[in-house]
C-alpha cells in the first residue's frame, strides 16, 4: 500500500497543530525579516557615518589647501600667524572624522608637513626650502583628500550592496509571505472549509427530509469527527424513523380491512335496508363520512410508509393536466356550500408524463388543505398554467395562512404549524405526501403566504414537449 501523500498527511492532522504550524511559520519569517532589518539598519548607518565623516573631511582639507595658498601669499606676519592657527585648527578637527588607520596615517604625515612648512616659514628659511616644505604639504593634504574621496566611493559602493541585499530579503520575505498565504487559503477552502460546506449541506439535505444524506468524512481530524458524529446520529434517526414508519404502515394495513367492512355495512344499509327516519338517516350520513375520512387517512399512512420504505409505484403515461385539475374539482363540487370552488384553464392542452392516480392525489391534498385551513369559508381557486418548460398548478385560498418561517416546516411528516395545532384536525401528512409525489415526477412544490391572508401552493410539473 502506497504511504500516504504530504497533502494527505496534512489534510488528516489536527486543525490546531495544522494552525500551530502555520503560526509558527510565520512567527519564523517575521523573526527572520527582522531580525535582517536590524542588521541591515545597522550597517547602513555605519555606512552613512562613513561617508559623512569623508565629505566633512574633505571638506576640512580643501579648506587647509585654500589656507596654505594664503599663508604663502600674505606678507603681514600677523596675517601669516592667525591663517598658520587655522591651519593647525583645521588639522585638528579633520582628527575628529578619521575611520580607519590608513586614514590615520595620512592625516599624520600632513600634520608633519604642515609642521614643517610653518616652521620653515617662521625660521625665514631660504625660498627654495619654503617651496619644497610648501609642496611636501600640498601633497599630503591632497593625499588626505584622496584617501577620503576613496573611502566616500567605498561607502557608496557599500550602501549599494547592501540596498540591493535589503530589496531582495524584502522581495523574498514578500513572496514567502504571499507563498504561506496562497497555500492557507488553498487549504482553508480544499481540506477545511470544503468539508464543513459538506458537513452543512448534509446537515441541511438531512433537515429537508433526505434520510439518506451523510457527509464525506474528510478533511482534518476535528472535522472528520464532527461528521462522523453527524453521520451516527443521522443513521440511528434515519433506523428510529424506518420503524415508526413500518409500525405505522402495518398499522394502517390491519385497520384497512375492518375499515373496508364498516364502509361495506353501510352501503348495505342504505341499499337494502328500509327507508330510515331523518335522526337515523343523518346518524348513518355522519358514518359514513367518518368512514371515508379514516380510510383516506388510512391511506396516507400506507403512502407515507411506501414512501419511506421507497416503495412507491407511479405509472407514468402522458396526461393533460387541465383534465386532472377538472376532475378533483369535481370531487369537491357541492363539498363545502361556504368553498366555492372556481377553477382555470387555458385554451391549449397542458401536457405533462406522470401517474395520472398520483398527480390528482396531490392536487386532492392542496384543494382538501385549502378547505381545511379556512374555518371561515371563502373560495378556493385552482389555476393550471404553463411557460418556460413548465406546467403550473396554483391552488390559492383566502384562509388563516402561516408565518413565512414556517414554510419548510410544513412539508415534514406529522408537523402542523400555526393556528392549526390546536383548532385545526389533521395528521400533518397531506403536504408531505404531496411534495414527494411531485418530486417523483421531477417537479417542485412552491408556496406563498401570510398570516390571515391566505395561502398558495405552486406545483411546477416538467411540461412534456408536443
Amino acid at each position: 500500500m502506497a504511504a500516504p501523500s504530504l497533502f494527505e498527511r496534512t489534510s488528516r492532522a489536527h486543525l490546531r497543530t495544522i494552525l500551530s504550524w502555520i503560526t509558527a511559520l510565520v512567527v519564523g519569517v517575521a523573526l527572520i525579516v527582522s531580525a535582517a532589518l536590524v542588521l541591515l539598519t545597522t550597517f547602513l548607518n555605519r555606512t552613512s557615518e562613513s561617508l559623512a565623516a569623508a565629505v566633512e573631511s574633505v571638506r576640512l582639507a580643501e579648506g587647509i589647501e585654500i589656507d596654505l595658498l594664503l599663508h604663502s601669499r600674505a606678507t603681514d606676519p600677523l596675517v601669516r600667524q592667525d591663517i598658520a592657527g587655522d591651519l593647525r585648527a583645521k588639522l585638528t578637527d579633520a582628527g575628529q572624522y578619521v575611520t580607519t588607520a590608513a586614514e590615520a596615517g595620512v592625516l599624520r604625515h600632513a600634520v608633519v608637513a604642515v609642521d614643517a612648512y610653518l616652521g620653515a616659514t617662521a625660521d625665514d628659511a631660504p625660498e627654495d626650502l619654503l617651496e619644497d616644505r610648501r609642496d611636501a604639504a600640498y601633497a599630503a593634504i591632497q593625499r588626505l583628500v584622496d584617501v577620503n574621496v576613496a573611502q566616500a566611493q567605498e561607502a557608496q559602493a557599500s550602501a549599494r550592496r547592501w540596498d540591493r541585499l535589503a530589496n531582495a530579503i524584502g522581495i523574498t520575505a514578500a513572496a514567502l509571505l504571499l507563498l504561506v498565504a496562497t497555500l492557507l487559503l488553498w487549504w482553508l477552502r480544499t481540506r477545511a472549509f470544503r468539508p464543513l460546506w459538506d458537513i452543512t449541506r448534509a446537515m441541511e439535505g438531512f433537515g429537508a427530509g433526505d434520510l439518506d444524506a451523510r457527509a464525506a468524512e474528510s478533511g482534518p481530524a476535528e472535522l472528520r469527527e464532527v461528521a462522523r458524529r453527524f453521520n451516527q446520529m443521522a443513521s440511528a434517526l434515519a433506523a428510529q424513523r424506518r420503524a415508526q414508519m413500518t409500525f405505522l404502515g402495518g398499522v394502517a394495513h390491519d385497520l384497512r380491512n375492518p375499515l373496508t367492512a364498516l364502509r361495506m355495512a353501510v352501503s348495505s344499509i342504505d341499499r337494502d335496508a328500509p327507508p330510515l327516519d331523518g335522526r337515523a338517516r343523518a346518524t348513518m350520513g355522519v358514518v359514513a363520512r367518518q368512514t371515508t375520512a379514516l380510510e383516506r387517512m388510512v391511506g396516507d399512512f400506507l403512502d407515507i410508509a411506501r414512501i419511506e420504505a421507497g416503495e412507491l409505484e407511479l405509472h407514468m403515461d402522458v396526461q393533460d393536466l387541465r383534465e386532472l385539475a377538472q376532475a378533483v374539482t369535481e370531487q369537491f363540487r357541492g363539498w363545502s356550500p361556504r368553498h366555492p370552488i372556481e377553477l382555470s384553464l387555458p385554451d391549449a392542452p397542458v401536457p405533462i408524463r406522470g401517474d395520472a392516480l398520483r398527480v390528482e392525489q396531490a392536487i386532492t391534498n392542496l384543494v382538501s388543505n385549502a378547505i381545511k385551513y379556512s374555518p371561515d369559508g371563502g373560495p378556493v381557486e385552482i389555476a393550471v398554467s404553463s411557460g418556460e418548460g413548465e406546467a403550473v398548478l396554483a391552488v390559492t385560498d383566502r384562509g388563516v395562512g402561516m408565518l413565512p418561517e414556517d414554510r419548510r416546516k410544513i412539508f415534514e411528516p406529522f408537523t402542523r404549524v400555526g393556528l392549526s395545532r390546536e383548532s385545526i384536525p389533521g395528521a400533518g401528512l397531506g403536504l408531505y405526501i404531496v411534495q414527494k409525489i411531485v418530486h417523483a415526477h421531477g417537479g417542485r412544490v412552491e408556496v406563498d403566504t401570510a398570516p390571515g391572508r391566505g395561502s398558495t401552493f405552486r406545483l411546477r410539473l416538467p411540461l412534456r414537449a408536443g
